[in-house]
């Protein structure tokens, strides 16, 4: 189903999210929907909507100095997977950021059913409980909860993670450099709003395939310095579909210091002893030496030259065996 992100609530959308507030929670927080943003500024609204009739609703608002959201599924619409879609969509928009989750648990709500705690749900939805953060009052019992960032893997001098919003403008400087594009159809990117959509397009990444480009970030400077790692193929790349990709980009003032060599190594040791696949692919302009001489170096073997999009590739691959024998030898 379709999310609408919106700052602005119209005046119903606003009485059915407080009439869902008022009926979903335990009665003692009835008509606190309220205070939820009171003083606070910079919030968005994510809405679910059928017939004019909110059927989910989440917020996302900065305080102190956190991003935090509150979600509500109407209970006619729970286990219905709207929930998740929800969470999905933060996800992919933000990053890490944090929920205080109502902990009730039996206390009746307004229709006289009982409120269930749903730490369940969001610990299935991959988010950490902080335990030793609760909040007990007389009207609330609360533990926070926290998306935290993934890494997938690391090396001596690098920690290779989920690329962030908050990675903007390293990735600009990356997209943006006709250098870095040289082989690369020299499309490099002339706005923000374009790195923006690419880390967007990345993080859907993450959801829909469990794997995405990684962030490269140094270890001593905790500078953002390219990315790496593997990306799911769904179009047909030289008679290949539904394979994985291994690729890398740095910033051009990181060339030339076997980052790239380092930090495929790790992507390809992640496919085969994590991901459990059975190949893996890359291609490179038939110019781009540099890069073929990484590819060989971590184990790819060029199988053919082929032309894609006018221009001559080479196709690179390594077998799960291929893998293999080469550790152990």
């Amino acid at each position: 189903m379709e999310i609408h992100n919106t700052k602005t609530l119209t005046i119903s959308q606003l009485e059915q999210i407080n009439n869902l507030w008022n009926s979903e929670f335990p009665v003692n927080l009835e008509g606190r929907f309220e205070n939820l943003l009171d003083k606070v500024e910079n919030y968005n609204h994510y809405l679910i909507e059928e017939s004019n009739q909110v059927l989910a609703w989440a917020a996302v608002f900065e305080k102190d100095q956190e991003i935090r959201f509150s979600l509500i599924v109407k209970s006619s619409q729970q286990r219905k997977g709207l929930g998740t879609l929800l969470l999905n969509r933060l996800k992919r928009d933000l990053g890490e950021f944090y929920g205080w989750v109502i902990d009730h648990h039996d206390y009746v709500k307004q229709n006289g059913e009982l409120y269930n705690s749903p730490l369940s749900f969001y610990r299935k939805n991959g988010f950490e409980v902080l335990d030793d953060i609760r909040c007990d009052s007389e009207l609330i019992i609360g533990v926070k909860i926290k998306n935290p960032v993934k890494v997938f893997a690391e090396t001596k001098r690098f920690i290779l993670r989920e690329i962030l919003p908050s990675d903007i403008d390293g990735m600009f400087e990356l997209d943006s450099d006709p250098a870095v594009h040289q082989f690369l159809g020299n499309n490099s990117v002339s706005s923000v709003e374009q790195s923006i959509e690419s880390i967007r397009y990345i993080r859907q990444q993450y959801i829909d395939h469990g794997i995405g480009r990684w962030a490269i970030i140094d270890k001593n400077t905790k500078e953002f310095v390219g990315w790496t790692g593997l990306k799911f193929i769904t179009d047909n790349y030289n008679n290949h579909q539904n394979c994985y990709d291994l690729g890398y980009r740095l910033i051009k003032r990181y060339w030339g210091q076997g980052i790239a060599t380092e930090t495929a190594i790790a992507s390809v040791k992640y496919a085969f002893e994590k991901l459990d696949v059975d190949e893996i692919f890359a291609m490179t302009d038939s110019e781009n030496h540099s890069s073929q001489r990484i590819l060989q170096k971590v184990g790819l073997r060029y199988v053919e030259t082929f032309n894609h999009d006018g221009i001559q590739h080479n196709w690179f691959e390594i077998s799960r065996r291929d893998y293999q024998n080469k550790k152990s030898s």
